[in-house]
């Protein structure tokens, strides 16, 4: 929740996510069931998605152990800066971050938002993406803390957490007090 006041006084208090950009880092193979929930999530919340990939045009999901659906890419992973954004998601899919995990201009990007302390939310296995750039960040911690972790503005889902309980920790995140929001990458 986010407080605007003025001469000490409250003037209104944010709930939402309303008018946020925020990223959502995949590329080929990542669950689509879990990319369409998000989708449904910042739509919910007035956030504007924008999916970042390190190739142009389409990503395809993956549903089983077949490709899924095409999305169309909003930025290259080359052309991104994490100040361009209030927000990023990492969603699950072990094909995706596995590629992720080989793209320099990933690993530039997540220890950006992680250095400027911005809302950064990973699901399931994508969580050793980010503990294998930053070693600062332990994993088991964070899975010890139960189906969401919290380390900052980094906050982590385990597979098969409700919607409801991510939507609700990743808005607190992102509307959290941050005193430096600047980001550079």
């Amino acid at each position: 929740m986010l407080n605007i006041t003025t001469n000490g006084v409250t003037l209104m208090t944010k709930t939402t996510l309303s008018g946020q950009k925020i990223a959502i880092m995949v590329a080929t193979g990542f669950d689509e069931q879990n990319f369409i929930e998000i989708q449904k999530m910042l739509m919910g919340q007035n956030a504007q998605l924008k999916v970042i990939s390190p190739v142009a045009g389409l990503v395809h999901g993956r549903t089983g152990t077949q490709l899924g659906m095409s999305y169309p890419v909003d930025a290259l992973l080359s052309e991104t800066l994490a100040v361009d954004y209030d927000g990023l998601i990492i969603p699950f899919g072990e094909d995706h971050l596995s590629v992720l995990a080989e793209e320099l201009h990933a690993s530039r990007i997540i220890r950006a938002f992680l250095r400027e302390d911005m809302p950064v939310l990973v699901q399931a296995d994508a969580l050793k993406l980010i503990s294998e750039i930053d070693s600062s960040i332990q994993s088991d911690a964070l899975q010890s803390q139960g189906e969401t972790g919290r380390h900052n503005r980094l906050l982590w889902a385990a597979a098969g957490t409700a919607m409801s309980t991510i939507t609700r920790e990743f808005v607190s995140t992102c509307l959290s007090d941050n005193s430096d929001d600047s980001a550079a990458a």
